[in-house]
């Protein structure tokens, strides 16, 4: 078997002819079948209005002259390798072998560019089992960067590797799909993502909110209602169709059946889920809502994952090939086994257990590969899942850090107290936050608490110790400001993930924040005015903040609810409890992204609009410092402490 140096492509549809372009761009000859001049004539148009945007003017007659047309498959003589690429219809592509084998040298390889249909049941149909491969390019082929390379059972490795120095010579990427399953690599975790999100529209999820999570959340660079309406929702309707006929326990959601009734395919008829006027696809004008929190994007990922995972235990793909076939094949900013890693394994595994008890659909039937890897680790922040990263944990007293590839967390670990704030946590927190300021591998700081809260203030225990003003004002001087005057000044972002209480001293580190992720079962208060002591932090930078909104709260200590506290600019994003890991990964993914200067050219520019109520800042506390002097500072801890409504009597 010699070089390959003739190419021939049967069919000149949108993939026949874009892969003829890419071929001839890359200095091969070319012969392009069809069944009538027509037809040709039309490809031959779209491959020089193509090659206009690609290259110069003058050179685009010259790469057009390496390609040949024909209606006959006579001409197809002297190729080294034959594509096929007509309809996706197995009685059609049969009838073409059988015709096209009369013609072809005997050491020339004959390929499919089939998307659904079986590669032996093909290449049994053929004299060339050996010489039989599938080469998938993904659509467009002159744009997209990635081919999937389809093994039948008796392709031959010299035909793999014929097939990969074409591949390279066009400038493609590879990879391989060793075993002739239904969807091979891309499609078929395609098909379980595409499934998972009609199930979310079924249950009632509106296809704006499922389209603004996959974009703005996932970071795919479409949303997957759009992509339907792209690609054909009757493509995928009869990619659904093929892989449930080949034994796949899949299923039609009733939406996609009415739809092709109807003949709403999609963008090329000018309606599918969204209306397209010239039958001219164009994503649509979407942009991040608040109601795009209420879908869990792990539900795509665990799907997708958990298809992975069956590829790898069924020796199909490798997991590196897995995740290049969705990141250059699809878009995707991350394959699915890294994503699996950055949302946690042990939350997919969860999610899919769940899910399948609630459904009994084996789209969730946890793989066993899966359950396997996780046993070695449950991702990112264990250092360890499919793949290895970066992690360290280290532990000071009440408080932990932990540095997970370029982010840091600092949680605060006094449960049984709801995270209490006494003069370790004060202390090991500024700590931490200038351990983090130098570490030059960290982008953003997220501060937390272990187990159901966040943090519900000023531990009293610390608080009933300060029988005077001196006790108080060395926990001013030595504690208290050195950690506010830090955050006031920290040039990093720094996020604050918040469940359960933010109370007092807690709820004002989430103030201090650059970005507040709360859970729905949030609860926010300002609690100091009822033991009598004058909230000394919250009152001015509740002010700044919300431009007095924040009084009544001081005044009177009522709770807040999530919703309430967002209302009033004190949170940012609201997310189920079970999201808030995954929201957490996606706020400090994107500032890892971000050029360092910029974040801190945006941090000082931050930093320095609070200067103007700093002196407030610093009063208030100095407030603090007085009360604890006063009788009423005295009976509020003692009416705290045994659970009673407090009688002031003043001074």
């Amino acid at each position: 078997m010699g070089d390959i140096k003739k190419i021939g492509i049967i069919g000149s549809g949108t993939m026949g002819h874009g892969i003829a372009e890419v071929s001839a761009l890359n200095s091969y000859d070319v012969v392009l079948i069809d069944i009538s001049q027509e037809i040709l004539d039309n490809a031959i148009n779209k491959i020089s209005s193509s090659l206009s945007k690609l290259i110069e003017k003058e050179k685009v007659n010259e790469v057009l002259k390496k390609i040949k047309t024909s209606t006959d498959y006579k001409d197809l003589r002297g190729c080294d390798l034959v594509i096929e690429a007509v309809p996706e219809n197995y009685d059609i592509k049969v009838k073409l072998f059988k015709e096209v084998t009369n013609y072809l040298k005997n050491d020339t390889i004959l390929a499919t560019n089939t998307s659904t249909i079986p590669i032996n049941d093909l290449a049994k149909e053929t004299d060339r089992k050996d010489k039989f491969i599938g080469i998938h390019f993904m659509n467009p082929p002159i744009l997209m960067p990635l081919v999937e390379l389809i093994l039948g059972k008796d392709t031959s490795n010299e035909t793999l590797d014929k097939a990969i120095e074409f591949v390279k010579k066009i400038k493609k990427d590879y990879v391989i799909v060793k075993k002739d399953v239904p969807g091979f690599l891309v499609n078929r975790i395609n098909t379980k993502t595409f499934l998972e999100a009609m199930i979310m529209l079924e249950e009632g999820f509106s296809k704006e909110d499922i389209d603004t999570m996959t974009r703005f959340r996932l970071g795919f660079p479409m949303g997957f209602i759009e992509l339907l309406d792209y690609v054909g929702i009757d493509v995928v309707y009869n990619a659904l169709n093929e892989m449930i006929k080949r034994g796949e326990k899949l299923f039609i959601p009733k939406t996609l059946e009415i739809m092709v009734k109807e003949g709403k395919i999609g963008s090329k008829v000018g309606v599918g889920f969204y209306n397209y006027p010239n039958k001219i696809f164009k994503k649509q004008l979407l942009v991040p809502k608040e109601s795009m929190y209420k879908i869990n994007p792990a539900r795509i990922i665990s799907v997708a994952a958990n298809e992975a995972a069956w590829l790898i235990s069924n020796e199909v793909a490798t997991k590196e090939d897995i995740e290049k076939s969705m990141t250059l094949g699809m878009n995707w900013p991350y394959g699915p086994l890294h994503f699996a890693d950055y949302y946690g394994l042990n939350n997919i595994i969860n999610l899919l257990e769940k899910r399948y008890k609630e459904t009994n659909y084996d789209l969730y039937k946890t793989e066993p590969y899966l359950v396997t890897i996780s046993k070695n680790g449950l991702g990112i922040r264990s250092g360890k899942g499919f793949f290895e990263y970066f992690y360290s944990i280290e532990n000071m007293g009440p408080v932990s850090y932990e540095l997970v590839e370029n982010y840091a967390i600092i949680t605060i670990r006094r449960p049984n107290k709801l995270n209490a704030l006494n003069e370790e946590v004060w202390r090991n927190i500024r700590i931490f936050l200038e351990k983090a300021e130098n570490d030059k591998r960290i982008s953003s700081v997220v501060l937390t608490g272990e187990g159901s809260s966040f943090c519900s203030g000023d531990d009293i225990e610390m608080m009933k110790n300060w029988t005077n003003s001196a006790i108080a004002k060395k926990w001013l001087d030595d504690l208290a400001w050195p950690l506010v005057n830090t955050m006031l000044n920290y040039t990093k972002p720094i996020i604050a993930a918040v469940k359960g209480y933010a109370f007092g001293g807690g709820m004002e580190l989430t103030m201090l924040a650059d970005i507040v992720i709360s859970t729905e079962n949030a609860i926010f208060s300002i609690p100091e005015a009822v033991i009598g002591a004058f909230p000394p932090i919250a009152s001015p930078l509740g002010t700044y903040f919300t431009n007095k909104k924040i009084a009544r709260y001081a005044l009177t200590g009522d709770w807040l609810d999530a919703k309430e506290a967002e209302n009033l600019g004190l949170v940012d994003i609201i997310v189920p409890e079970d999201q808030l890991d995954i929201a957490i990964f996606e706020i400090t993914n994107k500032l890892a992204k971000m050029p360092p200067l910029s974040l801190k050219s945006v941090k000082n520019a931050i930093n320095n609009s609070k200067s103007i109520f700093v002196s407030s800042l610093k009063n208030s506390l100095n407030e603090l410092v007085i009360l604890a002097d006063s009788k009423d500072f005295a009976e509020g801890m003692r009416a705290f402490l045994e659970k009673r409504k407090p009688v002031y009597k003043g001074e």
